[in-house]
């Protein structure tokens, strides 16, 4: 069976719920950098926030037809990257 579902069985998650982990990791991470003020957390947090931007620019998740989702998570990365941005102010 070769199939998109047949495939998302394998790894355990759908494009959906990868995209809101990557998101969830970059909150978490951009957190533990502004209450900790390390250097080394605060570049993980720009890399969880520029990872998870290109996850959600992917085919797969553009194949679902759900943009208010996307969207959403989206907002949350805009979120985090402001977040981030004032902190080094």
């Amino acid at each position: 069976m070769n199939s998109e579902f047949h495939e998302e069985d394998q790894t355990g998650f759908t494009d959906k719920r990868q995209l809101e982990l990557a998101v969830e990791t970059a909150q978490k991470t951009t957190g533990a950098a502004t209450r900790g003020r390390s250097s080394t957390l605060l570049n993980s947090a720009y890399q969880a926030i520029e990872d998870a931007r290109e996850l959600s620019l992917s085919q797969e998740l553009a194949a679902l037809d759900d943009p208010e989702f996307v969207q959403q998570q989206q907002q949350l990365l805009d979120a985090c990257q402001h977040q981030l941005d004032e902190f080094q102010k």
